[in-house]
């Protein structure tokens, strides 16, 4: 989660030399580096098409296995420093990740996109996004800036961040939010992919023939829905970022289409096959609405994610998906033919989902290092079963729907009851970290603590004890 933050840093040494571990930082310093990154991206000298893999790798790579303590202020002083300019530094940052998005579309339209600048691109919005965050909560627990409840959208800085480009925040027809839900199936689908992503879902603003503005999504429980803006603005997600098709015309003719097409309540797609409209997933909303919009013209996304990471694996086919490419939920944020508008955080939820996504990471780590693999047991059986003969008698119709095909329940749940597991032990650990050091680990860090825990579950299992996990979940050296 640090590497940009901690790589700042590096970018005022002149990329010199790894700091000794017991380096005093001073804040000024990455005040500095933030500022010469922000210099950089607009000398074409030293950021540019050819440039960009290799100078986003020095800003990603280099430091990200040091802990949390060499970037937080630790002296008085140096907390005074960050109290005084971490408003400052959240918004800059965030301004990198607005010149980072400007770059995508000015390479994307000279023609010099290339496959590894994308990826670095994705890569540093995706770490400067959890830096900012990072900051946001060191803020909060210091007392520094105040969390109101406000509608999606609607908060203020630095909770909710504008590209200077725009003079105001408002939602217009056609206009795409893309969002990090708050469930383990929303880390399921944030990180899926090879390319893996801050976000799981995709929604799109409709109008209906009135001029009223309505939000068109598809939603695992329910299909394809529509919900009155300001009614869907009360729901709170962890992120909502906020692009926009700069063709209004189109934009609109797609906000009416989309909406029509929601009335007619199209299944989920567990598949998440964007190749045909009789069902969709929620970024096939969005698809749907600029195809249709544009006889076939705009095709989103422009680039999309691949799924090969699990090397032939049962995963992900067994929650139904086939595909060797996708149409990810955060493709939107690295297609050109969107403007990056705005983003709002909500902070109640930032913990929970960083927390999701590590152990996610984690389980997923282990699939593609260690071969783990799930193993069917009586009690998932049963529970799989019977949440589907009770969805089918009318039961459970808040949780999925009726042909919510039975592997991906079981899928579903199999993941769930790990992910909890390690859930309970990252909390106690996270806990006892802040109250020895006065600020929350890193990613990075938070990954090294499940790792430690599976270990240790891993003994218990060998052993014949009971464990917390292994008994679903393990790879070949847990006998």
């Amino acid at each position: 989660m640090s590497k940009i933050l901690l790589s700042l840093l590096l970018v005022s040494q002149c990329l010199a030399q790894q700091p000794p571990a017991n380096d005093k930082r001073n804040p000024q310093i990455l005040i500095n580096g933030i500022e010469q990154i922000l210099k950089d991206l607009q000398n074409e000298k030293i950021f540019n098409a050819k440039t960009c893999p290799s100078y986003i790798n020095n800003l990603t790579d280099y430091l990200f296995y040091l802990p949390a303590s060499q970037f937080i202020p630790i002296s008085p002083k140096d907390i005074e420093y960050f109290k005084s300019h971490g408003d400052s530094m959240i918004k800059k940052i965030f301004l990198i990740r607005v010149k980072l998005h400007d770059h995508l579309q000015k390479f994307d339209e000279n023609n010099q996109l290339s496959n590894e600048c994308l990826l670095k691109i994705r890569e540093g919005i995706q770490y400067a996004r959890f830096t900012e965050e990072y900051l946001l909560e060191w803020m909060v627990h210091n007392n520094v800036v105040h969390f109101q409840e406000k509608p999606v959208l609607e908060g203020e800085e630095p909770f909710v961040l504008l590209n200077p480009e725009f003079k105001e925040l408002q939602l217009m027809p056609g206009d795409v939010m893309l969002i990090r839900g708050k469930s383990y199936v929303s880390a399921m689908i944030a990180r899926i992919a090879d390319e893996e992503g801050n976000f799981s879902h995709l929604a799109i603003v409709g109008e209906d023939e009135k001029g009223h503005l309505q939000v068109v999504e598809s939603l695992i429980q329910q299909g394809v829905v529509v919900t009155p803006l300001e009614e869907w603005r009360k729901v709170q997600d962890s992120r909502v970022a906020l692009f926009r098709f700069p063709d209004k015309n189109l934009s609109e003719r797609a906000a009416h289409l989309v909406y029509e097409w929601g009335l007619t309540h199209p299944q989920y797609d567990f598949a998440m096959d964007d190749s045909k409209y009789d069902k969709a997933f929620c970024s096939e909303v969005v698809r749907y609405a600029y195809d249709k919009a544009s006889d076939g013209k705009i095709i989103l996304p422009k680039y999309r994610s691949h799924v090969s990471k699990f090397k032939g694996g049962p995963y992900p086919r067994s929650l139904g998906v086939t595909e060797s490419t996708l149409f990810a939920p955060y493709d939107i944020e690295v297609d050109p033919r969107f403007d990056f508008v705005a983003e709002s955080k909500y902070y109640p939820l930032l913990r929970q989902v960083r927390m999701q996504d590590s152990i996610l990471q984690s389980i997923y780590q282990w699939m593609i290092d260690k071969n783990y693999n799930f193993h069917d047991t009586m009690w998932i059986s049963t529970q799989t079963y019977l949440g589907k003969i009770l969805r089918q008698i009318g039961f459970l119709k808040d949780l999925m729907p009726t042909y919510m095909p039975i592997q991906t329940i079981r899928s579903t749940l199999q993941f769930e009851t790990v992910a909890e597991a390690l859930e309970k032990n990252l909390y106690q650990k996270e806990d006892e970290y802040y109250k020895a050091h006065g600020y929350l680990p890193s990613f990075q860090e938070m990954m090294l603590s499940n790792d430690e825990y599976r270990k240790q579950d891993c003994v218990l299992y060998a052993q014949g004890k009971k464990s917390k996990f292994h008994y679903l979940f393990r790879g070949p050296g847990c006998h």
